[in-house]
């Protein structure tokens, strides 16, 4: 009887044990954002000038040949690939805040056959570009068939081009 008792209470200690101090993306999610907002205090950004230069770079648009496709100026440094890799006009696909999870899907690219590589802009975010050109109309033209050719859900509502600078 001491033995089934020892036990149970042996089992209950290690269920314990195991199902405590587990973290949680949101945990992880709440001290990325404390980080960052205490990095832009140091800046001396506040959240509203942020915002409104946030919304400048995602608002950029351009017309190429007739058609309006969202196109983003940005200084980029290439992370994962040759220099080669990336060309003037990249079609983004990807876009985050951890190398890991871009590398990751950089690698889903590529094992289905596409030349994706990352680059780096000066706030870390991390692009996955699936493929660039060197004109506009090339990457617009691949801008349209991106989401369906590429065989995998993308992270992003739609794939958007970056003028690299």
């Amino acid at each position: 009887m001491k033995q089934i008792a020892l036990i149970a209470i042996a089992a209950i200690a290690a269920a314990a044990t195991f199902t405590s101090c587990k973290s949680s993306e949101a945990n992880y999610r709440t001290a990325y954002d404390t980080t960052i907002a205490r990095q832009r205090e140091k800046e001396g950004i506040d959240s509203t000038t942020y915002a409104r230069i946030e919304a400048e770079r995602t608002a950029n648009t351009a017309v190429v040949e007739g058609d309006s496709v969202r196109m983003v100026a940005d200084r980029v440094s290439i992370v994962d690939g040759t220099a080669a890799d990336l060309k003037p006009f990249g079609v983004v696909v990807g876009e985050y805040k951890q190398l890991f999870n871009a590398r990751s899907f950089r690698n889903r690219l590529q094992a289905k056959g596409h030349p994706a590589c990352v680059a780096k802009n000066s706030q870390s975010t991390y692009y996955v570009i699936a493929r660039s050109f060197d004109t506009a109309p090339e990457a617009a033209a691949y801008l349209d068939t991106a989401a369906t050719s590429l065989g995998i859900r993308l992270p992003i509502p739609k794939p958007w081009i970056l003028k690299t600078r």
